[in-house]
């Protein structure tokens, strides 16, 4: 009998090892992300570490452009809120490296701001200030403000981590060098200087093979029309805002991919326009740690990075009002990139050269050093800025689509399909300090549906579809074309509501001067205004404004703008009914019985 059971035991050991070796020798399934931002870089992680894909990561830039390194024209600091946690959190390593290289703000709090008065005989206030994380310039219309309170809305004790763009791309990075050394999951392979110019399922014997994609791609670089195919069955699209992904999938000939996909109409853009749409950006680079001349006898304030600081100009008219905006960094040793954002008409971007810059610069901020010799920014500083194009913010801008797949086939390969992210399906100006936070929640939301659950909770799910599942690591999963459907139809929505939010949440933060600006803006603060008020008063029954709900990563961005709705409801509601009951004691019975007796 002990023989008997140690000969069982012998060919369960046996069976185990052989289809564990069978397993390693089965081929990874393939992937292609177009784009090496920080949500392409994301999406590759993903599929590589939790779905097992090998991917290949297609950028257009080529490999001396790195996305690791600073770049003046790419200046931009992130605040990572919870909603983009959600993404980093997956993978401990790099969520501690973001932490330790990120200036740490709470909420609606925690961060220190110093508006700086233009008049030069002013002292600069000694006190600091707490802003909302999610704002990139401050909208406080009285310099000598030196101290604010903002609402804390739902939940105050959010820790939002601000952080240089390269900074995030190189630290995501480094865990792909993780991923792939650790011998854990997939590869990712890095392809710079590829553009996707096609992206179609591939055929066989003129049939549709449903199990793959090729992308088609050429050098960047390359003047000639060679071209490279590369094959998958996912294909991510994370290419921006002018997305080559989507592009592709808009003009893709009806039936290209399956019957249940939307229309290809579905994946050109609609756009809006708010008003913080085209305003034009560009970056001027301070050094470290600069001072700011004080008045009175006292001391020079000397900056540090970890704060923000809000510097006026003199010029106040509508094409020559300018403010000075940094944003807290980490490193107290590094160049402070100082945001310009203006009007497209501004006088600023007339100006082509650097001597003439400079000049303007010193009369607007007459505080400033900014003199020719042993000025505060070199003189080959002012020759890039006055001939750096800058860039401009774009029209809130969404794709109804989000994906397409082949048709369903036996289970054995999964299928074949494609997928945006990020500003491929959103795009919008940074005023809301959502851009790279909800292009991370894409991506946790795509994770969500290709683990066969429900894309915006995270939650089990229940589905007929279930029936045509395999097993695979031990999890119910469904089809990847039944996986993609649900991204598509869950997550869309979502982004509709965050386009929304994009558009109403806080559009006049940079003090846009023009005279129209100027009265939307003081209407747009009334609102918001009435809207805390009325919080207060009933007790939050009244929910806060949308710009304040949005902090509630709890929430899902169609779920503040329906509660923002309901607001606006009861807010008319209790107009009508105000004008009603002063036209009646204005005009009581007579203009009824007037009108009554015209007829």
């Amino acid at each position: 009998m002990t023989m008997l059971k140690r000969f069982l035991q012998f060919l369960l050991l046996l069976t185990t090892s052989y289809n564990t070796i069978n397993a390693l020798q089965q081929p990874r399934q393939q992937a292609i992300v177009v784009g090496s931002g920080p949500v392409g870089v994301a999406a590759s992680l993903i599929l590589a570490n939790r779905h097992n894909y090998d991917v290949t990561l297609l950028e257009s830039s080529p490999a001396s452009s790195t996305q690791t390194s600073y770049d003046p024209t790419k200046a931009f600091l992130y605040n990572v809120n919870e909603r983009g946690q959600r993404l980093t959190k997956l993978f401990p390593n790099m969520h501690q490296r973001m932490v330790e290289r990120s200036v740490a703000s709470m909420g609606f709090g925690g961060t220190k701001l110093t508006i700086v008065p233009a008049d030069p005989e002013k002292p600069i206030p000694e006190q600091k200030v707490n802003v909302p994380a999610a704002a990139e310039n401050d909208n406080d219309d009285t310099d000598s403000k030196n101290q604010r309170s903002m609402p804390s809305g739902e939940k105050a004790g959010n820790v939002g981590f601000w952080i240089p763009r390269h900074e995030m791309v190189k630290l995501m990075v480094e865990e792909i060098d993780e991923q792939n050394t650790n011998g854990e999951g997939g590869k990712i392979t890095l392809c710079t200087g590829m553009e996707c110019v096609s992206v179609l399922p591939s055929t066989k014997n003129n049939g549709k093979d449903t199990a793959s994609v090729v992308v088609t791609a050429k050098d960047a670089s390359s003047s000639t029309q060679e071209t490279t195919t590369y094959t998958a069955n996912l294909v991510i699209g994370a290419d921006g805002m002018n997305s080559k992904v989507r592009h592709c999938l808009a003009n893709a000939p009806s039936g290209t991919w399956s019957s249940n996909c939307i229309q290809p109409s579905k994946f050109l853009p609609k756009k809006f326009t708010s008003p913080a749409s085209f305003l034009r950006i560009k970056v001027l680079q301070f050094p470290p740690q600069f001072e700011i001349p004080n008045a009175d006898g006292k001391p020079p304030l000397t900056t540090f990075s970890e704060d923000i600081y809000a510097i006026r100009s003199v010029n106040t008219g509508p094409r020559t009002y300018l403010s000075l905006g940094l944003l807290p960094m980490k490193d107290n040793n590094a160049v402070r990139p100082v945001n310009i954002i203006t009007r497209p008409d501004h006088e600023v971007w007339t100006i082509q050269d650097g001597d003439t810059m400079r000049q303007y610069f010193q009369k607007a901020f007459p505080r400033l050093n900014f003199s020719k010799e042993g000025g505060l920014i070199s003189n080959e500083e002012w020759e890039r800025f006055a001939k750096a194009e800058g860039t401009r913010f774009p029209p809130c801008q969404y794709s109804p689509g989000l994906a397409v797949w082949g048709d369903d086939d036996d289970g054995e390969s999964g299928g074949s399909g494609v997928a945006l992210c990020g500003d491929a399906i959103h795009a919008f100006s940074p005023d809301i300090g959502q851009g790279v936070n909800a292009g991370l929640m894409d991506v946790v939301c795509l994770d969500r549906a290709l683990s066969g659950l429900d894309v915006e909770s995270g939650k089990e799910i229940t589905d007929s579809n279930k029936n045509n599942a395999t097993e695979k690591k031990g999890k119910q999963l469904l089809s990847l074309a039944s996986n993609l459907e649900r991204y598509q139809k869950q997550h869309a929505p979502e982004i509709a509501g965050l386009i929304r939010l994009a558009r109403f949440g806080a559009p006049y933060q940079y003090k846009q001067p023009h005279r129209a600006d100027r009265v939307l803006r003081f209407l747009w603060t009334t609102n918001v205004a009435m809207r805390l008020l009325l919080n207060k008063v009933t007790f939050g029954l009244i929910q806060p404004p949308c710009i304040i709900l949005s902090q509630n990563a709890d929430l899902t961005f169609r779920q503040v703008m329906n509660r923002a709705d309901r607001t606006t409801a009861l807010i008319k509601t209790l107009l009508l009914a105000g004008l009603s009951v002063w036209a009646k004691k204005r005009f009581g019975l007579a203009l009824f019985r007037s009108f009554t007796a015209a007829y």
